[in-house]
This record gives structure tokens, C-alpha cells and sequence, in this order.
């Protein structure tokens, strides 16, 4: 479905301050997969996410979707087919719009009419209300309130449904629920897993926290200075548990994590 090879990316190429964030990096994501990413701080993640989403530009590699090379698409076409969640719930949304307006654009992704101009159609109403009546937050009654005025959480959720309203191929969650309290993301998770499985988006999810990594999907990644440390799936990734992930990793990297929130 998703492939990269041998991709690397590098920041200030040579000077003093030069970082390879990929480094021959190759994956091979298939049709469905939801892949939980974890590492220390540098490691790559978001790197790796802007490179297939096309915000940074690689310079080495190729990278290819359904076997069709998009190394060289800009990321405005590529927003077509992949879906994508930062952690700022202030991102992805224009907030002196409506919860209808916002979605109404998002439902225009890859339309030929001008988005602009027809973002609203009271034809789609009532899929805007199908869309926001499984989030159980009320917001299928609030179609004209401001999202500037809605909380993180709701807004999170409202651009994750602003993502898949047109089902993409490839959704990319960039720590989606780090911004809210544990209360809210572990809705928003569930919403989020709800979402994927219903519409069986391939999905890559960035997070800093190790039991939600190995709680959500099918597979983790481990990625250490650009590269992959190690995959987990199957029964080995049943297995594991906070503690073991930790002490493979110190094991494989010679490192320890020393980020926030990984318990």
C-alpha cells in the first residue's frame, strides 16, 4: 500500500548543525495496518510523517502509494489521500467558522467545484450529522456554533471526522491526543479507533506514551536516530508490556528513553 526506500532526510546539510532525521530509511506499510510509532525526542517520527505527506521533501529515496512513485507530489495533492491529525487541536480547523462550514471544506477534498463557493450544500447536512452523531459530544446539534468556541477535545474530534469524512488512503496521527487531559484523549482514541476500523483507513499514529502504543493498532514501531530500531506484531506485541518495551530498547539502542509521558 504505502512503501518507502532507502529514504533519507537531511537538516542543515553540511554545516556544523548538519542531522540526518531519516536515515535509508524503508518501510512497507500494507493495505489496513494501524502502526503505533514511538522514540525519544529526534528520533524521526514527525520527520518521517512530513516526508510521506510531502511537507518536507526527501533527498534521498523514493516513496510510493499503491506502487505509484509520489516522491515528487506536493503535499496540496497528496492531501487527497491522506488524512492528517497534529497535536495542537488549534490546527486543522479555522476557528471563526462553523462546525458545518469546517466540514463542509473538508468534505470538498478532491471535489472538482470550488470549495470556496459550495462548501455548503443542504444536501449535505444530514451527512454532516451522520458523521458527528457517533462522536457522542453533541456536536450534531451545534452545526452553526463557532469552533473557536469549542473545547480541545471536541475540536480534536471534530478535525479527526474533518479527516476521514472523505476516506482517505492514509491517515497520519502526529500525537493527536497529547494536548488533552486523560480524560478526553482516551475518548478521542476510541473515536479514533472507532473511525479506523468502521472505514479500515491505514493509519500511522505518532505518541510518546508506550501503553497507548501498545494498545491501539496492530503493529509498533521503534525508531532511534532516523532509523527503525525494531517492529513489534503478532504475539510478541501481545506480550509485551510497558516494562519489556522500555528494556528492549535500552537494549537495541544503548539508550533510554527519556521523554514525557511514556507510562
Amino acid at each position: 500500500m504505502l512503501e518507502l526506500k532507502d529514504v533519507s532526510l537531511i537538516f542543515n546539510a553540511s554545516t556544523v548543525h548538519e542531522k540526518k532525521a531519516l536515515d535509508h530509511f524503508s518501510l512497507t506499510i500494507e493495505d489496513g495496518d494501524f502502526i503505533t510509532i514511538i522514540g525519544s525526542n529526534g528520533a524521526g517520527k514527525s520527520t518521517l510523517l512530513n516526508a510521506i505527506a510531502g511537507t518536507l521533501e526527501i533527498d534521498e529515496g523514493s516513496i510510493f502509494m499503491d506502487q505509484k512513485d509520489i516522491t515528487f507530489m506536493p503535499e496540496h495533492k497528496r492531501a487527497n489521500f491522506i488524512g492528517r491529525l497534529f497535536q495542537d487541536p488549534l490546527k486543522g480547523t479555522a476557528p471563526h467558522m462553523s462546525v458545518e462550514e469546517n466540514l463542509g471544506l473538508a468534505f470538498c477534498r478532491g471535489k472538482k467545484y470550488n470549495p470556496l463557493s459550495k462548501a455548503i450544500r443542504k444536501k449535505d447536512r444530514p451527512l454532516f450529522k451522520e458523521v458527528l452523531k457517533p462522536l457522542e459530544l453533541g456536536l450534531e446539534e451545534r452545526l452553526n456554533t463557532q469552533v473557536g468556541l469549542l473545547s480541545g477535545g471536541q475540536r480534536q474530534a471534530l478535525t479527526l471526522c474533518m479527516a476521514t469524512i472523505v476516506t482517505p488512503k492514509l491517515l497520519l496521527l502526529d500525537e493527536h491526543t497529547a494536548a488533552l487531559d486523560a480524560k478526553t484523549s482516551e475518548q478521542v482514541m476510541n473515536i479514533t479507533q472507532k473511525i479506523v476500523e468502521t472505514h479500515h483507513i491505514t493509519t500511522l499514529m505518532i505518541t510518546h506514551n508506550i501503553a497507548l502504543a501498545l494498545k491501539y493498532g496492530n503493529k509498533t514501531l521503534v525508531m532511534n536516530d532516523g532509523k527503525i530500531s525494531f517492529m513489534l506484531e503478532g504475539e510478541e506485541r501481545k506480550k509485551m508490556s510497558v516494562e519489556k518495551l522500555i528494556q528492549l530498547y535500552s537494549q537495541k539502542t544503548d539508550q533510554m528513553f527519556a521523554d514525557r509521558a511514556l507510562l
